[in-house]
C-alpha cells in the first residue's frame, strides 16, 4: 500500500475525527484518579529489551531513591539516548529498538515506552493526551505525556518525558498533577515549569502553547493492554497500523480516550 494511502487512513482529517470520536468518552474524576497502566500490564508481560536497557539506566546502584527521582532518571536516559523523529506507532519492543537506533520517535512513542519502564521499576504510571483547539498547525495535532505516582509525596505528578519538564505552582517546590494543572488554569492562576534534564534546551514558547495558553482538553488513555497490542502489531506488521487498530476496536480490545467530566 502506498504511503499516501496509509496517510489517508491514518491522518485524513475526517477519518481521524471519526476514529477519535469512537474512542472518546467522558468519565468521572474518581474513575481517572483510580486508574493506572500497571493494573493492566504486569512486569512479566513487558518485553525483554526493557529489562536489558533498564540495567543501563540504573547502572549506579543507589541505596534508596524516591519515586520522583526514579521517574526523572528514566525520562532523562530515554531522552538523551534517543534522537526522536517521525512517529513510529509500532509494538513496544519495536518502537524502543527504533528509537535507540535513531529511527524516530514522537511524544506518543516516548510515552508508550516510558509506561513499560515505569512498570518494571514499580512506578505507577498513566498516559495522557492533549486535545487542542487551535489554528496553529504546530500544536493542533495535540501532545502526549505521562503521570507518575509518588509514594513520598502521596500524589500523582505530571511528567513530560519528550520535553523533560515538570510543572509547578508559582513559588512552590511540589510538582503539579494533571488535575492540579486543570484547576490552576481554570482559576487563571500562574503556572511555572522547569526542565529536569541539563542536556535539553527548554522550548518555553512551545510548552506554554501546549499546556498553559492553549484551549486544551486532557484525556487519559485507558484499556491499553501492551501484550495484546504488541502481539497484533508484530503478527500483522505487513498491514498498515490504522487497520490493526481498527481491528482491535472491532473485536473490543481497543484503548480509549477518557475525558474527565
Amino acid at each position: 500500500m502506498s504511503r499516501s494511502l496509509i496517510w489517508y487512513f491514518r491522518r485524513h482529517p475526517l477519518l481521524y475525527k471519526i476514529r477519535f470520536s469512537l474512542l472518546s468518552k467522558k468519565v468521572t474524576f474518581d474513575r481517572i484518579e483510580s486508574f493506572c497502566y500497571n493494573n493492566l500490564n504486569k512486569t512479566t508481560e513487558i518485553p525483554e529489551i526493557y529489562f536489558e536497557l533498564n540495567s543501563l539506566i540504573f547502572a549506579k546502584k543507589e541505596a534508596a531513591i524516591s519515586d520522583l527521582d526514579k521517574a526523572k532518571q528514566i525520562a532523562v536516559w530515554l531522552r538523551n539516548y534517543t534522537k526522536g523523529g517521525p512517529g513510529l506507532g509500532k509494538s513496544s519492543d519495536s518502537t524502543l529498538r527504533k528509537m535507540i537506533n535513531g529511527e524516530g520517535g514522537v511524544c506518543s512513542d516516548f510515552s508508550q515506552v516510558y509506561n513499560n519502564f515505569c512498570v518494571i521499576n514499580d512506578l505507577k504510571v498513566k498516559e495522557w493526551g492533549l486535545k487542542i483547539a487551535s489554528d496553529d498547525l504546530c500544536i493542533k495535532g495535540g501532545h502526549a505525556f505521562n503521570e507518575i505516582y509518588s509514594k513520598e509525596l502521596r500524589k500523582w505528578i505530571l511528567i513530560d518525558v519528550s520535553k523533560s519538564v515538570l510543572f509547578y505552582p508559582i513559588n512552590q517546590t511540589v510538582p503539579l498533577s494533571v488535575f492540579d494543572l486543570i484547576h490552576l488554569k481554570k482559576e487563571k492562576l500562574e503556572i511555572s515549569f522547569s526542565s529536569f534534564n541539563e542536556k535539553t534546551i527548554l522550548d518555553n514558547k512551545r510548552i506554554n502553547d501546549l499546556f498553559i495558553t492553549s484551549n486544551s482538553s486532557p484525556f487519559l488513555i485507558t484499556n491499553y493492554h501492551n501484550k495484546t497490542y504488541d502481539s497484533y502489531l508484530n503478527t500483522l506488521k505487513f498491514m498498515p497500523g490504522p487497520f490493526i487498530h481498527g481491528l482491535l476496536f472491532l473485536i473490543g480490545k481497543s484503548y480509549f480516550f477518557e475525558f474527565p467530566k
